[in-house]
Protein backbone atom coordinates (compact mmCIF):
# COMPACT_ATOMS: atom_id res chain seq x y z
CA UNK A 1 0.00 0.00 0.00
CA UNK A 2 2.61 2.35 0.64
CA UNK A 3 4.33 1.54 -2.42
CA UNK A 4 1.04 2.57 -4.33
CA UNK A 5 1.46 5.68 -2.22
CA UNK A 6 4.50 6.51 -3.54
CA UNK A 7 4.23 5.96 -7.13
CA UNK A 8 1.02 7.48 -7.62
CA UNK A 9 2.67 10.82 -5.34
CA UNK A 10 5.63 10.43 -7.66
CA UNK A 11 3.05 10.53 -10.63
CA UNK A 12 1.30 13.79 -9.42
CA UNK A 13 4.87 15.29 -9.60
CA UNK A 14 6.35 14.53 -12.76
CA UNK A 15 3.31 14.88 -14.48
CA UNK A 16 2.71 18.49 -15.19
CA UNK A 17 6.46 19.41 -16.18
CA UNK A 18 5.41 16.30 -18.96
CA UNK A 19 3.45 18.69 -20.60
CA UNK A 20 5.03 19.21 -23.80
CA UNK A 21 5.34 22.73 -25.89
CA UNK A 22 1.97 24.14 -24.91
CA UNK A 23 2.95 27.20 -26.55
CA UNK A 24 4.65 26.00 -29.55
CA UNK A 25 4.45 27.36 -32.97
CA UNK A 26 4.98 26.00 -35.90
CA UNK A 27 7.19 27.42 -38.82
CA UNK A 28 4.91 26.92 -41.65
CA UNK A 29 2.41 28.77 -39.59
CA UNK A 30 4.26 32.21 -39.16
CA UNK A 31 5.25 34.86 -41.26
CA UNK A 32 8.58 35.57 -39.92
CA UNK A 33 8.41 40.10 -40.44
CA UNK A 34 11.95 41.69 -40.56
CA UNK A 35 10.91 45.10 -40.98
CA UNK A 36 8.36 47.23 -39.97
CA UNK A 37 6.91 50.71 -41.45
CA UNK A 38 4.63 53.09 -39.41
CA UNK A 39 2.49 55.78 -41.49
CA UNK A 40 -0.07 57.98 -41.63
CA UNK A 41 -3.15 57.38 -43.38
CA UNK A 42 -5.58 60.57 -42.45
CA UNK A 43 -6.46 60.10 -38.94
CA UNK A 44 -5.16 56.10 -38.92
CA UNK A 45 -2.08 54.65 -38.75
CA UNK A 46 -0.96 52.66 -41.41
CA UNK A 47 1.15 49.35 -41.00
CA UNK A 48 3.48 47.90 -43.54
CA UNK A 49 5.09 44.46 -42.97
CA UNK A 50 8.30 42.97 -44.35
CA UNK A 51 7.99 39.52 -44.41
CA UNK A 52 10.32 36.51 -45.40
CA UNK A 53 9.23 34.33 -48.61
CA UNK A 54 10.98 31.12 -47.75
CA UNK A 55 10.90 29.44 -50.40
CA UNK A 56 12.37 32.17 -52.39
CA UNK A 57 15.44 32.47 -49.55
CA UNK A 58 15.95 28.25 -48.94
CA UNK A 59 18.71 26.78 -50.76
CA UNK A 60 17.20 23.61 -51.59
CA UNK A 61 14.34 25.31 -53.52
CA UNK A 62 16.92 27.71 -55.11
CA UNK A 63 14.45 30.37 -55.53
CA UNK A 64 15.14 32.51 -58.83
CA UNK A 65 11.14 33.11 -59.69
CA UNK A 66 10.04 35.76 -57.77
CA UNK A 67 11.31 38.66 -54.36
CA UNK A 68 12.67 37.27 -51.45
CA UNK A 69 10.41 39.05 -49.55
CA UNK A 70 6.61 40.34 -49.59
CA UNK A 71 4.93 43.25 -47.86
CA UNK A 72 1.50 43.59 -46.10
CA UNK A 73 -0.14 47.18 -45.38
CA UNK A 74 -3.25 47.26 -42.72
CA UNK A 75 -4.70 50.53 -41.59
CA UNK A 76 -6.60 50.92 -37.99
CA UNK A 77 -6.95 52.93 -35.10
CA UNK A 78 -3.52 51.65 -33.47
CA UNK A 79 -0.26 50.07 -34.70
CA UNK A 80 -1.32 46.46 -32.18
CA UNK A 81 -4.72 46.42 -34.08
CA UNK A 82 -3.19 46.92 -38.01
CA UNK A 83 -0.67 44.29 -36.98
CA UNK A 84 -3.54 42.15 -36.25
CA UNK A 85 -5.56 43.00 -39.17
CA UNK A 86 -2.65 42.01 -41.43
CA UNK A 87 -3.83 38.45 -41.31
CA UNK A 88 -6.61 39.63 -43.83
CA UNK A 89 -4.29 39.89 -46.25
CA UNK A 90 -1.60 37.53 -44.93
CA UNK A 91 -2.11 33.69 -44.86
CA UNK A 92 0.25 33.70 -41.76
CA UNK A 93 0.57 34.83 -38.17
CA UNK A 94 2.94 37.74 -38.34
CA UNK A 95 5.66 36.42 -36.12
CA UNK A 96 7.33 40.15 -34.57
CA UNK A 97 10.43 38.30 -32.39
CA UNK A 98 12.80 38.96 -35.48
CA UNK A 99 12.10 42.37 -36.40
CA UNK A 100 15.27 44.05 -37.78
CA UNK A 101 14.29 47.69 -38.38
CA UNK A 102 11.45 49.73 -37.25
CA UNK A 103 11.26 53.01 -39.86
CA UNK A 104 8.46 55.94 -39.38
CA UNK A 105 7.05 57.60 -42.37
CA UNK A 106 8.61 61.36 -41.98
CA UNK A 107 4.81 62.54 -41.99
CA UNK A 108 3.61 60.33 -39.37
CA UNK A 109 6.77 61.53 -37.02
CA UNK A 110 6.32 64.78 -37.69
CA UNK A 111 2.61 65.13 -36.84
CA UNK A 112 1.36 61.94 -34.82
CA UNK A 113 4.88 61.83 -32.63
CA UNK A 114 6.77 58.00 -32.42
CA UNK A 115 5.78 57.40 -28.66
CA UNK A 116 2.94 55.97 -28.83
CA UNK A 117 4.66 52.83 -31.12
CA UNK A 118 7.05 52.26 -29.56
CA UNK A 119 5.58 51.90 -26.20
CA UNK A 120 3.66 49.45 -28.31
CA UNK A 121 6.26 47.94 -29.38
CA UNK A 122 7.96 47.82 -25.50
CA UNK A 123 4.58 46.10 -24.14
CA UNK A 124 4.58 43.40 -26.98
CA UNK A 125 6.21 40.22 -24.97
CA UNK A 126 7.74 38.75 -28.44
CA UNK A 127 9.43 41.90 -29.44
CA UNK A 128 13.47 42.55 -29.00
CA UNK A 129 14.11 45.79 -28.68
CA UNK A 130 17.34 45.68 -30.35
CA UNK A 131 15.89 46.60 -33.57
CA UNK A 132 17.26 49.62 -35.65
CA UNK A 133 14.97 52.22 -35.59
CA UNK A 134 15.08 55.18 -38.58
CA UNK A 135 12.92 57.74 -40.33
CA UNK A 136 12.10 57.66 -43.77
CA UNK A 137 13.15 61.29 -45.37
CA UNK A 138 10.47 62.89 -47.46
CA UNK A 139 9.05 59.41 -48.11
CA UNK A 140 6.50 57.03 -46.58
CA UNK A 141 7.74 54.10 -44.43
CA UNK A 142 6.11 51.88 -46.89
CA UNK A 143 8.18 52.77 -49.63
CA UNK A 144 11.16 51.80 -48.19
CA UNK A 145 10.52 48.54 -47.67
CA UNK A 146 9.04 48.53 -51.05
CA UNK A 147 12.54 48.54 -52.48
CA UNK A 148 14.72 45.55 -53.30
CA UNK A 149 18.52 45.77 -52.80
CA UNK A 150 21.73 44.10 -53.82
CA UNK A 151 23.91 42.33 -52.04
CA UNK A 152 21.56 41.58 -49.22
CA UNK A 153 18.60 40.57 -50.52
CA UNK A 154 16.19 41.45 -48.08
CA UNK A 155 16.00 44.94 -47.98
CA UNK A 156 15.47 45.11 -44.04
CA UNK A 157 18.72 43.08 -43.64
CA UNK A 158 20.55 45.73 -45.80
CA UNK A 159 19.18 48.72 -43.83
CA UNK A 160 20.41 47.01 -40.75
CA UNK A 161 23.88 46.12 -41.62
CA UNK A 162 24.37 49.30 -44.02
CA UNK A 163 23.47 51.40 -40.91
CA UNK A 164 25.66 49.18 -38.45
CA UNK A 165 29.25 49.45 -40.77
CA UNK A 166 28.42 53.21 -41.41
CA UNK A 167 27.94 53.94 -37.94
CA UNK A 168 31.36 52.68 -37.49
CA UNK A 169 33.03 54.02 -39.92
CA UNK A 170 31.38 57.12 -41.34
CA UNK A 171 30.67 59.98 -38.35
CA UNK A 172 27.26 61.57 -40.08
CA UNK A 173 25.55 58.48 -39.14
CA UNK A 174 24.39 56.78 -35.54
CA UNK A 175 22.22 53.98 -34.76
CA UNK A 176 19.59 53.89 -32.50
CA UNK A 177 17.89 50.74 -30.75
CA UNK A 178 14.09 50.61 -29.10
CA UNK A 179 15.06 50.45 -25.96
CA UNK A 180 18.06 53.55 -26.26
CA UNK A 181 15.25 55.32 -28.17
CA UNK A 182 12.32 54.96 -25.19
CA UNK A 183 15.21 55.69 -22.41
CA UNK A 184 16.26 58.64 -24.35
CA UNK A 185 12.59 60.30 -24.74
CA UNK A 186 11.80 59.94 -21.13
CA UNK A 187 15.40 60.90 -19.45
CA UNK A 188 15.87 64.48 -18.47
CA UNK A 189 18.35 66.95 -19.86
CA UNK A 190 18.31 65.22 -23.53
CA UNK A 191 15.96 64.61 -27.11
CA UNK A 192 15.94 61.79 -29.45
CA UNK A 193 18.41 61.75 -32.43
CA UNK A 194 17.49 59.52 -35.41
CA UNK A 195 18.96 58.66 -38.45
CA UNK A 196 17.27 59.64 -42.03
CA UNK A 197 16.77 56.96 -45.01
CA UNK A 198 15.99 58.43 -48.43
CA UNK A 199 14.94 56.73 -51.39
CA UNK A 200 17.75 57.86 -54.27
CA UNK A 201 17.12 56.92 -57.77
CA UNK A 202 13.77 56.23 -59.20
CA UNK A 203 11.45 55.30 -56.84
CA UNK A 204 8.82 53.66 -59.59
CA UNK A 205 11.44 51.08 -59.65
CA UNK A 206 11.74 50.30 -56.19
CA UNK A 207 9.10 47.30 -55.87
CA UNK A 208 10.66 45.87 -59.15
CA UNK A 209 12.77 42.73 -59.26
CA UNK A 210 14.37 44.42 -62.36
CA UNK A 211 15.43 46.91 -60.01
CA UNK A 212 18.79 44.46 -58.44
CA UNK A 213 19.50 43.19 -62.16
CA UNK A 214 21.21 46.52 -63.26
CA UNK A 215 24.80 47.07 -61.97
CA UNK A 216 24.10 50.17 -61.60
CA UNK A 217 20.55 49.99 -59.86
CA UNK A 218 17.83 52.48 -60.80
CA UNK A 219 16.42 53.11 -57.13
CA UNK A 220 18.40 52.56 -53.83
CA UNK A 221 18.49 53.27 -50.02
CA UNK A 222 20.57 56.02 -48.50
CA UNK A 223 21.39 56.71 -44.77
CA UNK A 224 21.44 60.47 -44.71
CA UNK A 225 21.98 62.71 -42.12
CA UNK A 226 20.00 62.66 -38.33
CA UNK A 227 16.37 63.50 -37.47
CA UNK A 228 16.11 66.19 -34.75
CA UNK A 229 12.68 64.90 -32.05
CA UNK A 230 11.61 67.45 -29.50
CA UNK A 231 10.26 64.86 -27.17
CA UNK A 232 8.30 62.48 -29.58
CA UNK A 233 7.86 64.44 -32.58
CA UNK A 234 10.28 65.06 -35.69
CA UNK A 235 11.33 69.14 -35.69
CA UNK A 236 14.30 69.04 -38.74
CA UNK A 237 17.11 67.45 -40.01
CA UNK A 238 20.75 67.64 -39.18
CA UNK A 239 23.36 68.78 -42.53
CA UNK A 240 26.33 66.20 -42.65
CA UNK A 241 28.30 68.41 -41.19
CA UNK A 242 26.25 69.00 -38.25
CA UNK A 243 25.54 65.58 -38.05
CA UNK A 244 29.44 64.34 -38.21
CA UNK A 245 29.70 67.66 -35.01
CA UNK A 246 26.93 66.05 -33.04
CA UNK A 247 28.60 62.54 -32.92
CA UNK A 248 32.18 63.94 -31.85
CA UNK A 249 30.33 66.17 -29.38
CA UNK A 250 28.34 62.27 -27.98
CA UNK A 251 31.69 60.16 -28.19
CA UNK A 252 30.13 58.50 -31.02
CA UNK A 253 32.63 58.42 -33.64
CA UNK A 254 34.75 54.90 -34.08
CA UNK A 255 36.41 55.85 -36.95
CA UNK A 256 35.82 58.22 -40.16
CA UNK A 257 37.68 60.03 -43.03
CA UNK A 258 37.89 63.72 -43.20
CA UNK A 259 40.30 66.49 -44.43
CA UNK A 260 42.29 69.90 -43.88
CA UNK A 261 43.45 72.44 -46.08
CA UNK A 262 47.23 72.19 -47.10
CA UNK A 263 48.57 74.86 -44.91
CA UNK A 264 51.08 76.05 -47.88
CA UNK A 265 49.17 75.26 -50.92
CA UNK A 266 46.15 74.71 -52.52
CA UNK A 267 44.71 71.17 -51.86
CA UNK A 268 43.70 68.93 -49.22
CA UNK A 269 45.31 66.52 -46.95
CA UNK A 270 43.09 63.48 -45.86
CA UNK A 271 43.24 61.71 -42.98
CA UNK A 272 41.65 58.41 -41.67
CA UNK A 273 40.49 58.41 -37.68
CA UNK A 274 41.64 55.50 -36.37
CA UNK A 275 39.96 56.20 -32.99
CA UNK A 276 38.96 58.58 -30.64
CA UNK A 277 37.19 59.50 -27.75
CA UNK A 278 35.38 62.61 -26.11
CA UNK A 279 35.51 63.08 -22.64
CA UNK A 280 32.33 65.58 -21.31
CA UNK A 281 32.97 66.85 -17.83
CA UNK A 282 30.65 69.61 -16.22
CA UNK A 283 31.74 71.96 -14.01
CA UNK A 284 30.27 74.81 -11.86
CA UNK A 285 31.25 78.93 -12.19
CA UNK A 286 29.27 81.63 -9.92
CA UNK A 287 26.61 78.95 -9.81
CA UNK A 288 26.40 77.99 -13.17
CA UNK A 289 27.00 75.09 -14.94
CA UNK A 290 29.59 75.10 -17.75
CA UNK A 291 30.35 71.87 -20.21
CA UNK A 292 34.34 71.20 -21.59
CA UNK A 293 34.60 69.11 -24.36
CA UNK A 294 37.49 67.38 -24.99
CA UNK A 295 38.43 64.90 -28.19
CA UNK A 296 41.50 62.97 -28.32
CA UNK A 297 41.90 61.49 -31.68
CA UNK A 298 44.66 59.25 -33.32
CA UNK A 299 44.69 59.35 -37.47
CA UNK A 300 47.06 58.61 -40.08
CA UNK A 301 47.37 60.84 -43.55
CA UNK A 302 45.61 59.28 -46.23
CA UNK A 303 46.37 60.86 -48.86
CA UNK A 304 48.55 64.16 -49.97
CA UNK A 305 46.36 66.11 -52.60
CA UNK A 306 49.15 69.16 -52.58
CA UNK A 307 52.77 70.37 -52.74
CA UNK A 308 52.67 69.48 -49.32
CA UNK A 309 56.11 68.07 -47.56
CA UNK A 310 55.28 65.84 -44.96
CA UNK A 311 58.20 64.32 -44.14
CA UNK A 312 59.34 66.41 -41.08
CA UNK A 313 58.19 66.17 -37.47
CA UNK A 314 57.07 70.28 -37.93
CA UNK A 315 55.11 69.72 -40.75
CA UNK A 316 53.37 66.80 -38.52
CA UNK A 317 52.62 68.75 -36.04
CA UNK A 318 51.35 71.63 -38.24
CA UNK A 319 48.80 68.86 -39.43
CA UNK A 320 47.56 68.18 -36.32
CA UNK A 321 46.89 71.91 -34.75
CA UNK A 322 44.89 72.13 -38.19
CA UNK A 323 43.29 69.10 -37.33
CA UNK A 324 42.25 70.26 -33.82
CA UNK A 325 40.61 73.20 -35.03
CA UNK A 326 38.65 71.60 -37.86
CA UNK A 327 37.76 69.39 -34.69
CA UNK A 328 36.48 71.98 -32.81
CA UNK A 329 34.86 73.74 -35.65
CA UNK A 330 32.78 70.72 -36.46
CA UNK A 331 31.69 70.12 -32.67
CA UNK A 332 30.89 74.42 -32.26
CA UNK A 333 29.01 74.94 -35.86
CA UNK A 334 26.79 71.91 -34.93
CA UNK A 335 26.29 72.97 -31.00
CA UNK A 336 25.68 76.60 -32.23
CA UNK A 337 22.97 75.27 -35.62
CA UNK A 338 21.20 73.41 -33.28
CA UNK A 339 20.52 76.24 -30.72
CA UNK A 340 19.84 78.60 -33.65
CA UNK A 341 17.14 76.08 -35.08
CA UNK A 342 15.86 74.01 -32.60
CA UNK A 343 16.20 75.03 -29.51
CA UNK A 344 16.40 71.43 -27.86
CA UNK A 345 19.28 70.08 -25.94
CA UNK A 346 20.10 66.72 -28.42
CA UNK A 347 23.53 66.55 -26.75
CA UNK A 348 22.52 65.53 -23.43
CA UNK A 349 24.37 68.63 -21.72
CA UNK A 350 20.99 68.72 -19.17
CA UNK A 351 21.61 65.13 -18.50
CA UNK A 352 25.01 65.48 -18.02
CA UNK A 353 24.18 68.58 -15.48
CA UNK A 354 21.38 66.38 -13.96
CA UNK A 355 23.93 63.27 -12.82
CA UNK A 356 26.51 65.88 -11.37
CA UNK A 357 24.02 68.67 -9.80
CA UNK A 358 20.43 67.15 -9.48
CA UNK A 359 18.89 70.02 -7.00
CA UNK A 360 20.19 72.33 -9.74
CA UNK A 361 18.83 70.52 -12.38
CA UNK A 362 15.16 70.33 -10.34
CA UNK A 363 15.40 74.40 -10.23
CA UNK A 364 15.51 74.68 -14.37
CA UNK A 365 14.13 71.28 -15.55
CA UNK A 366 11.41 72.98 -17.12
CA UNK A 367 12.42 75.72 -18.93
CA UNK A 368 15.96 73.72 -19.65
CA UNK A 369 16.17 74.36 -23.86
CA UNK A 370 16.04 77.96 -22.61
CA UNK A 371 18.73 77.21 -20.47
CA UNK A 372 20.62 75.34 -22.99
CA UNK A 373 20.82 78.37 -25.40
CA UNK A 374 22.42 80.02 -22.83
CA UNK A 375 25.21 77.37 -21.62
CA UNK A 376 28.50 77.95 -22.32
CA UNK A 377 30.58 75.35 -23.84
CA UNK A 378 34.21 74.67 -23.96
CA UNK A 379 35.81 72.85 -26.97
CA UNK A 380 39.62 71.40 -27.05
CA UNK A 381 40.82 68.62 -29.31
CA UNK A 382 44.26 66.81 -28.92
CA UNK A 383 44.95 65.10 -32.46
CA UNK A 384 48.41 62.72 -32.89
CA UNK A 385 49.02 61.77 -36.35
CA UNK A 386 50.74 58.39 -35.69
CA UNK A 387 51.20 57.32 -39.48
CA UNK A 388 51.72 58.92 -43.00
CA UNK A 389 51.30 55.75 -45.16
CA UNK A 390 53.50 54.13 -46.73
CA UNK A 391 54.97 57.29 -48.48
CA UNK A 392 56.73 60.26 -46.84
CA UNK A 393 56.32 63.06 -49.42
CA UNK A 394 54.04 63.18 -51.72
CA UNK A 395 55.23 62.87 -56.07
CA UNK A 396 53.66 66.24 -56.92
CA UNK A 397 56.51 67.98 -56.81
CA UNK A 398 58.34 65.19 -58.88
CA UNK A 399 55.34 65.90 -61.90
CA UNK A 400 56.95 67.48 -64.58
CA UNK A 401 54.60 70.78 -65.70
Amino acid sequence: MKTSLRLISCFLVVLPLLTGCWDRQELNQLGIMLGLGIDKDGDKIKVSAQVVVPAEISSKSGGGRGTPVTQYQATADSMLEAIQKLTETSPRRIFMAHVRILVFGEEYAREEGIYDVMEGLMREPTVRPDYYVMVARKTQASKVLDLLTPLDNIPAEKLFNSLDVSAKIWAPTTTVTGDELIDTMLSPGIQPVITGVEIIGDPSKSGEKSNIENIIVPARLNTTGLSVFKKDKLIGWLTEEESKGFNYVKGNVKTTVGHVECPKSEGTVTMKTLRTSTDRKVKFMRGEPVINLKVKNVSSIGSVECKFQIGSMTAIHELEKLSEERLIELMKNSVNSVRRKFHVDIFGFGQEIYQTNPKYFEKVRENWDQHFSDLEVNYEANSQIRRVGTLDNSFQNELKE
